[in-house]
């Protein structure tokens, strides 16, 4: 019976067993069933180019009207805003190629048009549209140039990216217009904070060639505000004040050879493919060109705020500390804890500085004015101990010499003190009494004059210098 019910129990165990493992086999299998997290992907490109090139290089017109520009990252050497990039072209073969686009589509021979004409018919294109109006039309085969974004550092998932391709009838005009909202980074000049100018960069290029497509980008139109209306700033700590289109156009080869050979060592001796040093050379690298233009958006720091946060608080601190140079020479211990106590609220003062201050490899207006702040004020310490060695010096010497007199007058002159003392009252004591108080004005003339000196340089030297590193100079 033990045995009946020994036996039963491993069986029992070896079936609770089977079951468990059954159970997370078809766990796994469900894992690996099921579908697994798709990345999340990017809208194409603003300018995705399509179709057959032109038999002979283009120009092509460059216009850009800044909508907003939404964020500049110091910190991180980014910044972000929508712009408007408005093309044209001249193409003799685009009217009529646009009308057969929207004729193909609308007669059912095209099942999808790829690209009509307008953001705003995306998805909603009518087959049963009449006109050619450009929100009507298919542009499909009309030749639109590809420009790469060379500097951009986010398209943000979800953006809003309208267009649009206009195409008259009464001209062989081309007009591609692209709401781009990008991310881009660009270096950034803080040498003068908080009074800098930066100059943000949107670098876009056609894809180099031999013989490209593009002769060349030639500036147009430009505006800072677009489409928003309304007084007062339109970004939080920056006046935008240009926007300008600055065309480019280099060989493929001086590129790499300037950017290799200024940030990078050039290509070694026996590379049988070297991409540098070697002027002249046939085939891609040396025929490609690379055609494109620059969009910069100049833009000056609002200063006004940084002033009153920081450069006027630690004006107020350095100035505190010029009331060293008028209390007594003799109060060192008072000199020396008001220019401590001004240093330590320097440093404190700093640390709320550094926040708001953008990191560079070089010192800024401001880190040279808070420079100056912590000499000027630690300038008092040993000022202070030296004026202090010299009038305690001074009065060792004067009293030395106080009681050498007393001493010669009261072996000498005692007699006729007391003489004078019965006829005219108190008069020789009186005069010994002033001669002590000059003889200490004499002692505190030196030191008085130290003091005058060094607050008369020190507030030279904080208004000099705060007034050229201010201007600039």
């Amino acid at each position: 019976e033990a045995s009946e019910t020994r036996t039963r129990t491993c069986s029992r165990m070896k079936m609770t067993t089977e079951m468990a493992r059954g159970l997370g086999l078809l766990v796994l299998l469900c894992l690996a069933a099921a579908p697994l997290p798709v990345a999340r992907s990017q809208m194409s490109l603003p300018f995705t180019g399509q179709g057959l090139e032109p038999a002979e290089p283009v120009d092509v017109y460059v216009s850009a009207m800044l909508e907003r520009l939404l964020d500049v990252d110091d910190k991180n050497y980014r910044f972000t805003n929508i712009v408007y990039v408005y093309l044209s072209w001249t193409d003799d073969r685009a009217h009529d190629l646009m009308m057969e686009s929207t004729r193909a589509y609308r007669n059912g021979t095209k099942e999808e048009c790829a690209r009509p004409c307008s953001s705003d018919s995306v998805g909603s294109l009518s087959r049963e549209s009449e006109g050619f109006h450009y929100h009507d039309a298919c542009c499909d085969g009309i030749w639109l140039p590809t420009i790469e974004m060379l500097n951009v550092y986010e398209l943000p998932e979800g953006r809003l990216q309208p267009y649009g391709i206009i195409k008259d009838e009464e001209s062989d005009a081309v007009a591609w217009w692209v709401a781009i909202h990008a991310t881009y980074f660009t270096p950034m000049d803080f040498h003068r904070f908080p009074f800098d100018h930066q100059e943000l960069d949107m670098q876009f290029s056609f894809t180099p060639e031999i013989d490209p497509a593009i002769k060349s980008f030639i500036p147009s139109a430009t505006s800072t505000r677009y489409l928003i209306r309304g007084e007062g700033d339109v970004i939080s700590g920056w006046d935008i004040t240009n926007i300008r289109v600055v065309p480019m156009k280099e060989s493929l080869q001086v590129e790499l050879d300037f950017f290799v050979g200024t940030y990078g060592n050039l290509s070694a001796a026996g590379d049988p493919a070297p991409i540098t040093g070697v002027p002249g050379r046939q085939g891609y690298i040396g025929k490609a060109e690379r055609v494109g233009f620059d969009i910069f958006i100049g833009i000056n720091r609002l200063s006004e705020y940084y002033v009153l946060g920081i450069i006027v608080p630690t004006l107020l601190l350095v100035a505190l500390s010029f009331i060293t140079y008028i209390i007594p020479v003799d109060s060192l211990d008072a000199r020396i804890g008001l220019n401590v106590t001004l240093f330590l609220a320097l440093t404190a003062l700093q640390f709320v500085i550094n926040e708001q201050m953008p990191k560079s490899s070089y010192p800024t207006t401001v880190t040279k004015i808070i420079v100056v702040s912590y000499i000027v004020v630690s300038f008092g310490v040993p000022e202070s101990i030296v004026v202090y060695a010299i009038a305690s010096g001074i009065d060792q010497r004067i009293e030395e010499e106080r009681e050498a007199a007393d001493k010669i007058a009261e072996e000498d002159g005692a007699e006729y003190l007391d003489e004078a003392e019965e006829g005219t009252g108190q008069t020789p004591r009186t005069m010994t009494r002033a001669m002590r108080f000059f003889r200490r004005k004499r002692s505190q003339k030196i030191p008085f004059i130290i003091d005058m000196a060094s607050l008369c340089a020190v507030v030279a030297i904080v208004v000099v210098s705060t007034t050229l590193l201010i201007m600039g100079i």
